[in-house]
């Protein structure tokens, strides 16, 4: 059960995030409703202040998501170098992906179609199954036990949120917030649209992570298989 001082902290990282993007959008607003400003040398320089301000925005509130993620996830969940490696290649192409990691729960009564795999994890293999156009790109990879189990697979929606549609985030993110809401499962989506990778455990969505987060927090580099 979550404790008085954690969902203050959670309250006071949301409010900051809602505060941090009240500011990038002012940021952007200026830029949008004053274009002559790159007509003018001072007028420029300041643009560009303005543009090294958005940017440390941004960095920082990947930084904060990052920590907030470091802090909620329990140390024996960890994603295998191949998945890593795979989620990074997937997200260059805007290649769009779901990968549930499966823990304690089982997922049987949340999961809907889908083919068995049962293969070892490769980043051939999962590169192959979420090329744009193949008959399993839309549906979900199922992973336990280090191995691949099913693809294709479609997970539990979760109802449409304030966050996500802020975000420009679809189907593939309600289902990764899904299935994170009815079990313990780790579910990882690559968007399309954005390129973004993003996780979701416990009900909660931590988007635009980047593999690098993956890599420090959750992951090594030294488990990749080819």
């Amino acid at each position: 059960m979550e404790s008085k001082e954690e969902a203050a902290a959670l309250h006071n990282q949301n409010l900051l995030m809602d505060q941090l993007e009240a500011l990038k959008t002012r940021i952007m607003g200026i830029h949008a409703d004053i274009p002559c400003l790159k007509e003018h040398l001072e007028l420029s320089n300041l643009l560009q202040k303005l543009y090294e301000i958005r940017e440390k925005l941004n960095q920082l509130e990947k930084t904060l998501l990052q920590t907030h993620l470091k802090c909620s996830i329990s140390p024996g969940i960890q994603i295998p170098g191949p998945v890593i490696l795979a989620l990074s290649r997937l997200s260059e192409k805007r290649h769009g992906a779901i990968i549930a990691i499966t823990q304690d729960d089982n997922l049987d009564d949340l999961l809907e179609g889908g083919i068995h795999i049962d293969a070892p994890i490769s980043v051939p293999l999962l590169e192959n199954l979420f090329y744009p156009g193949s008959p399993l790109h839309d549906g979900a990879v199922i992973i336990r036990d280090n191995r691949i189990q099913k693809a294709g697979v479609l997970l539990p929606l979760a109802p449409h949120s304030v966050e996500i549609d802020r975000l420009g985030l679809a189907s593939r993110h309600r289902a990764a917030l899904g299935l994170s809401r009815a079990s313990d499962a780790l579910v990882i989506a690559v968007s399309e649209e954005k390129g973004w990778i993003s996780i979701a455990l416990n009900d909660q969505l931590y988007p635009n992570l980047g593999s690098f987060a993956l890599l420090e927090n959750l992951g090594s580099p030294r488990e990749e298989q080819e």
